[in-house]
Order: C-alpha cells, then structure tokens, then sequence
C-alpha cells in the first residue's frame, strides 16, 4: 500500500469541506505535520451556499455569500525524532447579509439610517507545531496558535444599532499525541485546541429613540472581550485492504464560550451566544488505482441541537458527501475534492414571540485544491 497516495486522498475530500458548526471554517486540521520528509503545501476551498428563510412572510434573500478557505503549511523534519510545522489558516469566519425587506432589516425609529441585517467577521491563524517521536509509533504534539480577529455586525431592527470592532490578536496552544504503524497505514491522532481571548475596541452605534431626532446617531467607543472557542479533533485512517484506507475524523466544538455582548447593544439577550457545543463527524474510504492515481469518498454529518439559532449563522446540523482524487508526480501532489452539504433546517431568533424565522431546504458546493510539494 502507498501510505503517501492514500493520505493525501484522505486530505484532498478533506480540502472542500464547510463546516457548519457555528461559523467553524477550516476545522484546524494539522494533518501536514504527518508529511514524510520536509514539505510545503497550499490549499484553496471555496464553498458557495444557498442559504434562504422567510419571517412574517418576508423572504430573507440569498442570506450566506460565497467564501474562500485558504490554507498554507510549511513542514520541515530537522532530524528523525523531531518535527516542526508552521500552518496558516482561517479557522472561524462569518459573512452574511440580509435583503432590505428582511423585518430586522428594518430601522423602526423614524427617519433613522437604513441598513441590512448583516454580519461579516474573519480571523487568521498562525500556528507553530512541534512533534516529538518516541519509540512504539507513539509521539507527542504541541505549539502556539497566534490568531487575528475583527467584525463588523449592523441591526437595523434595534435602533439602527452597528457595531465596527479593531482587529484584535491573541495567543493561543495546541496540544496531542499521536500513534502509527505505517505498515498498514495506520494512525490516530488526537489534538486539543484551547480557546482564545480577543479583547476587541470597538464603535458602537445606533438612532436614539424619541424625543431625540430620527436621524441623530449615537456612537460609542467601547471594548468587549470575545473567545473563539476551545475544540477537540481525533483524526484517524487504517488500512482494510490491498490499496484500501478507511479514514475519519470526530470534532468537537464548545461554541457556549463565545458570547458577544456589546455593552450598547439595545435588546437584553447579546448580540451572539450559543447554547450547545457542536459534535462534527467524517468517515472516508480511500482506494489507489495505479502508482499516480488515488480516489476517494468521504461521508460527514453533524447533529443538530433542535434550538432556536441566530439569524447571523441559520442552520442547524447537516450532512455531506465528498469526492476527490490525488494524481502524485515525482515530488508533488496534486489533489482536488467536490462536496455536497445539505444544510439542516433551523428556526431563527425573531422579532419577538411568534416572530421568530424559518429556514428549510438549504445546501452548499465546496471544490477544493490541494498541492504538495516536497523538499527533500
């Protein structure tokens, strides 16, 4: 069996996921620092969802724009014990926007400025792994994640209320171990991701209700302090049979940490919150067809916690199916993936009682690019 071939298939289907979970994006995988030798690799997904609800009959419109998942790794071997890794990714991100009919697109102070319920925020991550081998296939994982935050999130509906957060960057770790035995192709592998402080500063804005002038705009600056939030990924593949591996993941993600509650922002629940941690699952088979060419099917789902959801991420669970390849050159890898998710059914925080929102039907495409290279 050619253990490279079939990891790398594993890692391609892996390249065009969309994880659903909260605003999860790159599932902060650091599969590279497993690379025999010394290498880089870059990666692309783009997923294009259609994610659509209706409030008091009003269509939302198209509510989730399209994104890029950009990944860049860099994995050196400095000696047969001694790993190190230097990973770029975007680990958690949201970007949607609501239609001008939306009902909390709509400013109820008269002649206050007019906007759309919108929401869009990024993080980057650098993060430095170090892997140590012991005898018996055993090894230990751990480094430092340094991370970038900022958002910008607009409310028509609670008094015009905007809220444009600075950039913020913190510190975070990583830590796991790991077992092999290449001879069958097998390992597993299990990574803790802490969670991360960002204290943001931040202008928060809004039209004071009357006898204050409709168009008048109050504007604060204040600081608010947001985690992202701690996870559990366990990884593994094993080989089932000739040129076969079966692969899979399981991670798990404690959203209830990540809470945004500008002191500012008019209604009493914040602005962002989470009631229940999300549980995400993969399960692959990966076949080799010839000495340059690889396939593979992957499989995923994640539950969905039957509660009511933000309007700023509506969905709730889904499943998916993934397909890839991975064509090897002498000293590259070139992989490509395509996945389907359907997007699980949510109900959306609403106006008030008997205002809440509906969100059925709803689906994504992910393609996926996965290159490589080694350097040795």
């Amino acid at each position: 069996m050619k253990k490279a071939l079939l990891q790398a298939c594993a890692l391609c289907v892996g390249a065009s996921a969309v994880h659903a979970g909260g605003i999860d994006r790159s599932g902060q995988g650091i599969n590279v620092i497993f690379e025999e030798g010394s290498v880089v690799q870059f990666r692309l997904g783009y997923t294009s969802p259609s994610v659509t609800g209706t409030m008091l009959g009003v269509d939302s419109g198209e509510v989730a724009n399209n994104f890029f998942t950009p990944h860049l790794a860099y994995k050196r071997a400095i000696n047969e014990k001694l790993d190190f890794a230097l990973i770029y990714d975007e680990p958690f991100a949201a970007d949607v926007s609501y239609g001008a009919g939306y009902p909390l697109s709509q400013n109820p102070i008269p002649g206050g400025r007019t906007d759309v319920l919108r929401a869009k925020a990024d993080t980057d991550a650098i993060t430095a792994l170090l892997r140590y081998k012991f005898d018996g296939g055993f090894s230990a994982i751990g480094g430092l994640r340094i991370q970038r935050l900022s958002a910008n999130v607009a409310v028509p509906a609670a008094a015009g209320y905007e809220v444009d957060a600075d950039a913020d960057t913190a510190l975070g770790y990583v830590v796991g171990v790991a077992w092999e035995k290449p001879e069958i192709a097998a390992r597993v592998a299990l990574t803790y991701n802490s969670k991360i402080s960002h204290d943001l500063s931040q202008t928060e804005s809004l039209n004071p209700p009357p006898p204050a002038p409709g168009g008048f705009v109050a504007s604060f600056d204040t600081n608010s302090e947001v985690v992202s939030p701690q996870s559990v990924n366990l990884d593994f593949q094993t080989g089932v049979a000739p040129k076969t591996l079966l692969f899979g993941s399981v991670r798990w993600v404690d959203w209830p940490q990540t809470v945004y509650d500008p002191p500012n922002y008019p209604p009493a629940n914040p602005l962002v919150d989470y009631d229940d941690p999300t549980w995400t699952y993969s399960l692959g088979l990966g076949y080799q067809f010839n000495e340059q060419f690889s396939g593979a099917v992957t499989l995923g789902y994640e539950a969905s916690t039957d509660e009511p959801v933000s309007n700023l991420g509506p969905t709730d669970g889904f499943w998916s199916i993934g397909l890839g390849g991975t064509y090897s050159l002498e000293k590259a890898k070139i992989s490509a993936g395509v996945r389907y998710t359907d997007l699980g059914d949510a109900i959306a925080d609403g106006a008030g009682p008997g205002a809440r929102a509906t969100f059925e039907g709803n689906s994504a495409w992910s393609v996926g690019f996965q290159i490589t290279y080694a350097l040795n």
